[in-house]
């Protein structure tokens, strides 16, 4: 284990012992033995929701030494050095074939997997009906619905005949499974340790993590099951047993967007119909007549679909989004990607007809290829000193780790080929930003491509030398020319980014020379990953085929990926705030919490809209309202201030960014659409984006993705009454409190400073 200079052993030992104690009470908390209000009875944390220096429990203490921004002992590593594993690829998911029973409209998978069909109405639905029926109980547990999605016509899947399931997938999520290890040389994981997905029923978890590819015009099942230990303390310390999954950015229904307080237990399964439907498709090219609005058809051609081309959506993520719990699940393994692929982005750079943009991927499949499409998960992980995965919630600031990972591997490298290739990175860590960079052997900028950012191409590509600060949940696509390079050579991928100790935010960045000599501090500091340039490589996507240096690259990146969508007047502007206002009260006008709030709860972190009254999180309170379909609005987010930064994600929809204010907006954002923004300590500090909403209905969140902050309530409700007409989505819907018995419902309260039709 490292020990710097300045510190001593009995000063380790004294920080490890703090971070014992913080586990212990992390446990309790996780556990249900206490609540979070108990630690500001107790003096625990401040009225601010800063954690007290206290000697033995805060690392941050003057007695107390603390090695990395963990707050805690550096995390041991084996002896092992970085770039000393392969990088592992995602795990690709096989879709499912699904048919449609014309008497029942029901979703049928084939005999061989033995599930029951999806429906248009949960499960719950027939639970209610007969609650002694066991072919609607929860198996597991013998008690409740055997499905989380809330019963009735609330929660029934929106459009269902119209964007009807044609492929599905049934995946866990559990106790990752025996071998898992973020580097070959490291310890295995207890399966508590980490909670991942895998494919099946009441399966086991798995790294790396899914990944699954989903094509325009072609609307999917995905079936998750909880196999999570039934009792909330068979977690080693932290994680929370129930889950809900949001589907990050994609356009569907409240029902299947996995965040309007709808989570499920151990022994359950949930349906999300995941849509796959183009936005503004009830306004713009409503006949589908336009073919750069489409999707692969798997033999060489199109499927056209009705909505805007400029509106396609590429890189996606899925996660848990457990109100209160998020961080803790996804730190744990709870989350995968989504390659979503369209006729311009058809994941073949063989086919050139006009449409399809030809990007690197490889072309030996008719879409989808990803053997020069390449995803990378960032994230940083901390581990005890047994080597377990290890997470302190106890600042509310935020949480840094001393591990660089991608794609759950300890700073790997690949293998490539003297080419072209594009990555799609995903920042998945808690709280940490990155600020990537390429550099040759010899410590020189290597030049790249931007090509798309959240998932959304830029018009044109655009060539930098380093990204633009990543914050938590921002997708960024690159494409990188190897053909510069010789056999042999190698370019290391660096973070050029300091963050505060304490994970407010970024500190400092560094030059790429200050980068590459590291920081003894913070290894997540220099090299996190290098790519080898080699002669030959092995197929991903045909196993058993092999490409050469020779093997012609085909792959092009056009001049122009895309139009540009245009800023009008708006309909109405709003103003929120994201901060430390007021007292952070979590009920509503009728003494309600939901959920997890105990008796006059109040959070540190609050929401402002309109110059009113704060809030922290109530999921039974709406604090704004989206009276219909169409209406073109104008946003401004606002950092509260204090030195945090904020990276807020908008559900269901995305905006294009307009302005910063008075601070430039960057090459790589402006009048780019977006569905996370941040929100900087200092300088772009605000940002206005133009909004439109349609198509689907419901309950929806708006929340900061720095996952320590959304979980101590940085976050609020958004109601959509934009359903179709004559559905309930075309109202304000009632709150679903889910419990192992069944959804209780309760009746929200709507903030009249966010509801525009007052």
């Amino acid at each position: 284990m490292y020990i710097s200079s300045s510190e001593s052993p009995a000063r380790q030992r004294e920080a490890e012992h703090a971070r014992d104690n913080r586990a212990e009470i992390v446990k309790a908390l996780s556990h249900g033995q206490i609540s979070r209000r108990d630690l500001f009875k107790w003096g625990i944390f401040t009225g601010t929701g800063a954690l007290v220096l206290k000697n033995g429990l805060s690392p941050f203490a003057r007695s107390a030494f603390a090695a990395v921004p963990t707050g805690t002992p550096r995390s041991y590593l084996y002896n092992q050095l970085k770039y000393s594993c392969a990088l592992p690829r995602l795990s690709v998911q096989k879709p499912i074939p699904l048919t449609k029973d014309s008497a029942t409209r029901n979703a049928v998978f084939p005999a061989s997997y033995g599930e029951m069909p999806a429906k248009r109405l949960s499960y719950h639905t027939d639970f209610s009906a007969d609650p002694s029926n066991n072919l609607y109980r929860n198996l597991v547990s013998g008690r409740g619905p055997i499905e989380g999605r809330p019963p009735g016509e609330i929660f029934a899947h929106q459009r269902w005949d119209e964007f009807f399931p044609k492929v599905g997938y049934v995946m866990s999520v559990g106790p990752v499974a025996s071998g898992c290890r973020f580097h070959p040389g490291f310890i295995d994981q207890y399966p508590n340790s980490v909670w991942c997905y895998g494919a099946g029923r009441y399966t086991s978890g798995s790294m790396p993590p899914p990944l699954i590819k989903a094509r325009y015009g072609e609307p999917i099942l995905t079936r998750i099951y909880n196999n999570l230990p039934q009792f909330r303390n068979s977690n080693e310390g932290f994680g929370v047993n129930e889950t809900q999954v949001h589907f990050h950015n994609a356009h569907n229904g409240a029902e299947s967007d996995g965040a309007a307080n709808v989570h499920h237990f151990p022994g359950t399964f949930y349906d999300y119909r995941w849509s796959t439907t183009l936005a503004r498709r009830d306004k713009i090219n409503m006949q589908a007549t336009d073919p750069r609005a489409s999707g692969p058809d798997g033999n060489g051609g199109l499927v056209n679909v009705a909505g805007d081309f400029r509106e396609l959506q590429g890189t996606l993520w899925f996660h848990d989004h457990r109100f209160f719990f998020t961080a803790e699940n996804v730190y744990k393994g709870n989350y995968g990607m989504v390659n979503m692929y369209s006729g311009p982005d058809r994941g073949n750079e063989a086919l050139a007809d006009g449409v399809n943009l030809r990007l690197p991927s490889g072309s030996l499949l008719d879409w989808g290829n990803v053997d020069f499409d390449v995803n990378l998960i960032m994230s940083d992980a901390a581990t005890r000193a047994d080597g377990q995965l290890f997470f302190d919630i106890f600042n509310t600031d935020g949480f840094l780790g001393d591990i660089p990972l991608v794609n759950s591997a300890y700073a790997p490298y690949l293998e490539v080929l003297p080419r072209k290739y594009r990555f799609r990175i995903l920042n998945a860590s808690m709280s940490r930003f990155w600020k990537l960079a390429l550099a040759n052997s010899s410590g020189s900028a290597v030049p790249f491509q931007f090509i798309a950012n959240d998932g959304n191409f830029v018009v044109n590509p655009i060539t930098l030398t380093t990204l633009d600060h990543q914050g938590t949940a921002e997708r960024y696509d690159i494409v990188v020319d190897f053909s510069r390079f010789r056999i042999g050579d190698k370019v290391t991928l660096v973070n050029q980014l300091q963050m505060r100790p304490d994970g407010r935010g970024p500190q400092r960045d560094l030059t790429l020379a200050q980068a590459l000599a590291g920081d003894p501090l913070d290894p997540c500091i220099g090299g996190v990953m290098q790519f080898n340039v080699v002669g030959s490589v092995q197929s991903v996507d045909m196993p058993g085929h092999t490409y050469s240096s020779t093997t012609p690259d085909r792959s092009v990146v056009p001049l122009t990926l895309t139009q540009q969508i245009p800023v009008v007047a708006p309909v109405r502007t709003r103003l929120v705030e994201f901060g430390r206002s007021g007292n952070g009260d979590s009920r509503n006008a009728a003494g309600q919490c939901t959920p997890d709030c105990p008796e006059n709860a109040t959070f540190p972190w609050t929401i402002r809209i309109n110059g009113q009254e704060a809030h922290s999180m109530n999921a039974n309170r709406i604090s704004l309202l989206i009276p219909k379909p169409g209406e073109i609005e104008h946003w401004t987010y606002v950092n509260g201030g204090g030195g945090w930064d904020h990276p807020i994600h908008l559900h269901f929809e995305e905006g294009v960014t307009i302005n910063r204010g008075t601070d430039a907006i960057p090459s790589t954002e402006k009048l780019v659409r977006k569905d996370v923004w941040r929100l900087r300590a200092t300088g772009q500090r605000q940002v206005t984006f133009q909004i439109q909403f349609g198509e689907f209905g419901g309950s929806y969140v708006n929340h900061c993705h720095n996952t320590v902050h959304e979980d101590f309530a940085l976050l609020m409700r958004i109601q959509l009454l934009t359903g179709v007409p004559g559905s309930p989505q075309t109202a304000v819907t009632p709150t679903p409190n889910p419990t192992p018995d069944g959804v209780v419902w309760t009746t929200p309260e709507i903030l009249p400073e966010g509801d525009p039709r007052t």
